[in-house]
């Protein structure tokens, strides 16, 4: 299946000083765009959408100093539907918080942090892949499942190849980030509900074990930067559809030229048989090349190609054994606050 996509958008980030007195900060991105998309198979519209190249969202973090180098930190930050009156995927109101929402401590062993958590595969995502966490990421457009029916929809599912061992965000979950040691930085996470432990499943039997973990190391020097990341769900519940039990490797770089950004992905994900979706030994693969050059003081062109292989039962593209996606789009800031991008 062939689709093309159109888009000329505007996104604006607003950041408020934090209020002295409770060191909190309240801050947000608004992003809207006009698009038309078309391709075989796809009736041809023109959308009016939010969150081309940016998750439009509101949130609040603060910190408190409690002393000997300890910090006690929180945040919380949901996403916002500001092209239509409904409120934004899984928010279970307006202040129903369905990306970030987390309490930790910070010092010089590191930081711990506990709630619904960003996972380090999406930090990962978000450093290697140059179009991360976009509409128009051809990396994530590959890995996304059911993409050939969701065109153009900017995916909370993951950045780990569809079927992935665990989202993009993870509830019941706890995180440590080691300090920065000599360009080294450490991380762990792990959940104890990747789809809702807590409820009950399919056969209406409570789900046993349902847990994941991630672990991830980066590396930082000058303009040189890389990382990998391993995740694998627990997940020993046949019924829960479309979570089986699974591997995930991910390494990424990036470099800086000067005159241009380069950066490199490749993923593997394999089946273990556990789960009624996937073959065991199966591996599902995917990789993607991008570059981002400034033209302008304020503009900057970046390109993106991704290529993704499914080995699996159930290929994220809807049957098909191998997508290809690209994308080529500029974006100008129009001040310190404000972005175009087409």
């Amino acid at each position: 299946m062939q689709k093309k996509i159109i888009a000329l958008a505007v996104a604006a980030l607003a950041s408020s000083a934090a209020f002295a007195q409770s060191n909190v900060t309240v801050y947000g991105i608004a992003d809207m765009y006009v698009g038309r998309i078309s391709g075989d198979s796809i009736q041809s519209t023109t959308q009016v959408n939010g969150g081309g190249l940016s998750t439009s969202r509101l949130g609040f973090k603060g910190s408190e100093d409690l002393g000997n180098g300890l910090k006690a930190l929180f945040q919380y930050e949901t996403a916002i539907n500001i092209d239509e009156q409904s409120v934004a995927a899984g928010n279970s109101g307006l202040f129903g918080a369905n990306r970030t929402s987390m309490v930790g401590l910070s010092g010089n062993f590191g930081t711990v942090v506990a709630g619904r958590l960003q996972t380090t595969g999406y930090d990962w995502a978000v450093k290697y892949d140059v179009l991360a966490g976009t509409a128009i990421s051809p990396l994530q457009n590959v890995n996304t499942t059911n993409a050939a029916t969701r065109p153009f929809a900017n995916s909370a599912s993951g950045f780990l190849i569809g079927g992935t061992a665990v989202a993009a965000r993870a509830d019941n979950a706890v995180a440590y980030i080691s300090p920065n040691m000599s360009g080294v930085t450490l991380a762990a996470n792990y959940t104890t509900n990747v789809v809702g432990a807590d409820t009950v499943d399919l056969n209406g039997a409570n789900r046993t074990n349902s847990g994941a973990y991630l672990l991830s190391a980066n590396y930082e020097n000058g303009p040189l930067a890389a990382g990998v990341v391993y995740a694998q769900n627990n997940n020993t519940n046949a019924a829960v559809v479309g979570l089986p039990k699974r591997k995930d490797w991910s390494i990424g770089a990036n470099y800086n030229f000067g005159v241009a950004k380069v950066f490199g992905t490749y993923q593997t994900t394999k089946a273990t048989g556990d789960g009624v979706v996937g073959v065991a030994g199966n591996t599902d693969k995917a990789w993607s090349l991008g570059v981002a050059a400034p033209v302008t003081a304020a503009g900057t062109v970046i390109a993106s190609y991704a290529k993704g292989s499914y080995d699996t039962v159930a290929a994220p593209t809807g049957g098909l054994d191998v997508a290809k996606s690209w994308t080529v789009a500029y974006t100008h800031g129009l001040s310190k606050r404000t972005t175009a991008y087409a």
